[in-house]
């Protein structure tokens, strides 16, 4: 069930960017949830989230620019209300990170290597799943292997995206 929409109170210019190793599963996926979860919460479709100062992009630290989302991540999103047909992975640039307010990572190794590749550029990178640690990436894996991811994903934005967005939690007063 959708929180109930609170379109006043993002912070301006609020810029998340996800990233993983190749752009084609985790990283689009997130991308892809947030910014279904984030549409819900201010009362807007995904397409207006940037007119609302909200951009959520997705790139990888070993990404080959152009490729397709995996299509069980495409379907697994189809399935949770998102859309990754259109997706195509880039890696990670010094614009990306610097035009951030937030990076997260998929695991402690993407955000190692973002420090190496990228000192002191943008954001501390911080991991998706906080103290639990990594994602496990689920290429190669089937179905249900995306949906667990999926669903790790989405307990985790749900974790965190109220904070993001400067609004409240559902229920919350």
């Amino acid at each position: 069930m959708p929180a109930d929409p609170i379109p006043e109170a993002v912070p301006s210019g609020t810029s998340i960017l996800f990233v993983c190793t190749g752009n084609t599963c985790r990283s689009p996926l997130a991308e892809a949830l947030c910014r279904r979860l984030a549409a819900d919460r201010l009362g807007c479709t995904p397409d207006e989230l940037a007119a609302r100062g909200v951009v959520i992009r997705s790139a990888g630290v070993a990404a080959m620019p152009g490729d397709e989302a995996a299509g069980l991540a495409v379907e697994v999103a189809r399935e949770l209300g998102a859309d990754l047909t259109d997706h195509r992975s880039r890696p990670v640039n010094p614009e990306l990170l610097a035009d951030a307010t937030r990076v997260v990572a998929m695991t402690r190794m993407h955000a190692i290597a973002l420090a190496m590749h990228f000192p002191g550029l943008g954001p501390v990178p911080e991991l998706l799943c906080g103290p639990e640690g990594d994602l496990d990436d689920p290429l190669g894996g089937d179905l249900d292997v995306y949906r667990d991811c999926a669903e790790v994903i989405l307990r985790h934005l749900g974790r965190v995206l109220p904070e993001w967005l400067g609004t409240p939690r559902s229920g919350a007063a």
